[in-house]
């Protein structure tokens, strides 16, 4: 196995994720916060997420095998064995619980947790609709709550409910640019609860979802946040709406969208 192997295995571009654990750190800064203690969070967050993306890929696989873009991954195309993909989960677990302990309760705790869901999502709650979405956002809830040193307090819900409906919002955007990009039929061969997931259905997630950051804002903006700030972060949504709409491609791996904006690739 090459190192250009091991880095789609573990999916290091997806790694951006997991900066949301820094998020209490920047916008609910303590005494009792260091930003190293993070930074390792941050790198084993990182490799519990890429533990679950390998048992996700090796149950997918025959799945990923029929999509354009996900037909390319190291399990879908065979170019590296189960065997080999297990000896790396398994490194990547023992590394995550022996950050866990030094982290202290709170993290291993939350880790725990994100391994579960992830798991549980894997095993059958991907096909339950609706539910899958929210299982998936949960996670992103998890990996910013991974970053408090102490339990959260009533004002951090706000920034969690807010990832919560920024992840449904990009969520509603993955799934309709599946069934552009495959074609209905072929999209609910590869992944049957997309049936489920048409433009009103979306349309209407996407919009409780807004809801749900607008409340967000209007509560930190109450409690001393800054309004412009805010404002801009609202307006980006909007703008990533549009983008993702326009751009499937873009919507499948959000990352891209900074060398989209940029001009460093064609789209």
């Amino acid at each position: 196995m090459n190192l250009r192997t091991l880095r789609r295995l573990l999916r290091v571009e997806q790694w951006y994720k997991n900066l949301l654990i820094f998020l209490p750190y920047l916008f609910l800064r303590d005494s009792s916060m260091s930003f190293w203690p993070l930074l390792l969070a941050f790198f084993s967050f990182s490799a519990i997420s890429s533990s679950t993306y390998i048992l996700n890929d090796w149950i997918d696989r025959k799945e990923d095998a029929l999509h354009p873009l996900k037909k390319t991954r190291p399990l879908a195309s065979g170019e590296i064995s189960g065997f080999s993909a297990v000896v790396v989960a398994g490194l990547l677990i023992c590394f995550v619980l022996l950050s866990g302990f030094y982290l202290g309760e709170i993290f291993l705790g939350t880790v725990c947790l994100y391994f579960a869901l992830t798991n549980l999502y894997s095993f059958g709650f991907k096909k339950i609709p609706l539910l899958d979405s929210v299982m998936i956002a949960s996670n992103f809830v998890l990996r910013t709550a991974a970053g408090f040193v102490l339990w959260p307090g009533g004002e951090a819900l706000y920034y969690l409910s807010f990832v919560f409906g920024l992840t449904l919002i990009l969520l509603s955007h993955k799934r309709r640019s599946d069934i552009k990009l495959l074609g209905e039929q072929k999209a609910i061969k590869h992944k049957a609860v997309l049936k489920y997931y048409t433009p009103r259905v979306c349309y209407l997630l996407r919009l409780l979802a807004y809801i749900l950051v607008g409340y967000s804002f209007s509560q930190l903006a109450s409690n001393g946040g800054s309004v412009a700030l805010l404002a801009r972060a609202y307006i980006f949504l909007l703008f990533l709406s549009i983008v993702f709409s326009r751009h499937p491609d873009l919507a499948i791996k959000p990352h891209r969208i900074f060398s989209w904006i940029f001009g460093l690739q064609k789209s």
